[in-house]
């Protein structure tokens, strides 16, 4: 405990999320693992996701060897079967789930007439679909808290296309509707909806 009280002092003095729990999707490298990072950082208590149990270990591994309180929860975005056992699990054993951010994706990319229908299908299934999942199955925890926070990860492409990358570039300008519509409708419910707008890096 001592060594999270000091992750929190010397990473995140502007606010602290002592007492929340977190779900971040996608969260075994990159982007994902580097916003679990400062989630967990901030005092909350971390449930990583991702599909491969190896690399998602060896991310909360990574998150614990510096003091943080972190759990895995490997399973695919797109099950929504899984999906909906794992924050079921997650309320629980925690009673409560506070912030949840959908950060995995996945992209395809090809030239207009070599796309198929499948090719689309899983990208917006992974990309939006499954977004939309986990807020529905998130929410209603929250509603009854007064307290959530719903968070997308977006891509600048949504506003700025890109060649040969449609089903993505649709997915995750379907993302920010979706923040907006969500953010109409649970706002009363003191629960905020924000999507985040990363470029390439």
């Amino acid at each position: 405990m001592r060594e999270v009280d000091a992750a929190i002092e010397g990473g995140a003095t502007k606010f602290s999320l002592r007492g929340r729990v977190a779900l971040v999707t996608g969260a075994s490298r990159g982007l994902g693992l580097a916003i679990a990072q400062g989630l967990a950082e901030a005092g909350a208590m971390l449930a990583i996701n991702g599909r491969d149990h190896a690399a998602l270990e060896a991310a909360a591994d990574k998150l614990r060897q510096q003091g943080l309180r972190v759990e895995a929860s490997c399973f695919d975005v797109t099950d929504t079967v899984a999906a909906e056992k794992a924050v079921a699990a997650l309320l629980a054993h925690h009673e409560h789930l506070d912030i949840v951010v959908g950060n995995a994706g996945i992209t395809r990319r090809a030239p207009l007439e070599e796309w198929t229908l499948q090719m689309w299908d899983e990208v917006l299934a992974a990309n939006l679909r499954a977004c939309f999942f986990l807020a529905q199955c998130a929410a209603p925890s929250m509603r009854r808290n007064r307290h959530g926070r719903i968070i997308f990860t977006t891509s600048a492409t949504a506003i700025l296309g890109r060649a040969c990358i449609h089903a993505y570039v649709a997915a995750k300008s379907g993302l920010g509707g979706l923040t907006r519509s969500l953010a109409a409708e649970l706002g009363a419910d003191g629960i905020t909806c924000n999507a985040i707008m990363p470029g390439y890096f």
